[in-house]
């Protein structure tokens, strides 16, 4: 009969095992990304957030990116090696480099990448209400339409998923 604790012992661990998982994959997000383009409106739904931390491409220094998504990109950013993939190959979504410098740098996509727009924003603009080394979490409301880019309202919680340690 010791054998019975056993078992709930080895269920226990397992299942925080499985919840570890969870974490470190997508978590929730919502809100959207409106671009305005010649042919009318476009309108990208986000539903996924995800934290990457690795060097930045051009200054090296080791930055976290928060990749928000339509779609779930889990397994493109588990198998990405270096930061080039980083963004998990969204086609509609975008990215937002934190501890880059004294702006934030973004960039946004829709309509499978058709349209883009990528600029910097400033840091107060984004409201964090966790901003920990591995999560994430807070409110953007930005209207980069004078400049030519979207509208974007979101919400996000981002836990880390992968850790790069190469650019390129």
């Amino acid at each position: 009969m010791r054998s019975i604790p056993l078992i709930i012992a080895v269920a226990a661990v397992i299942a925080a095992v499985a919840a570890s998982a969870t974490i470190a994959s997508a978590r929730e997000a919502r809100g959207t990304i409106i671009f305005q383009s010649k042919s009318g409106p476009v309108f990208v739904s986000i539903g996924h957030a995800y934290l990457v931390k690795g060097p930045d491409l051009v200054t090296g220094k080791i930055i976290r990116r928060i990749v928000l998504s339509s779609v779930d990109v889990t397994a493109a950013l588990q198998a990405c090696t270096n930061m080039t993939c980083s963004d998990g190959g969204i086609g509609e979504g975008m990215t937002i480099d934190l501890d880059a410098g004294e702006r934030i740098n973004y960039w946004a996509v829709g309509n499978d990448q058709r349209v883009q727009h990528s600029a910097t924003a400033p840091l107060e603009s984004l409201k964090l209400t966790t901003n920990a080394p591995n999560r994430v979490a807070g409110r953007w409301d930005f209207d980069a339409r004078a400049s030519g880019g979207p509208t974007i309202k979101v919400e996000f919680d981002a836990a880390l998923i992968k850790e790069l340690k190469t650019a390129r």
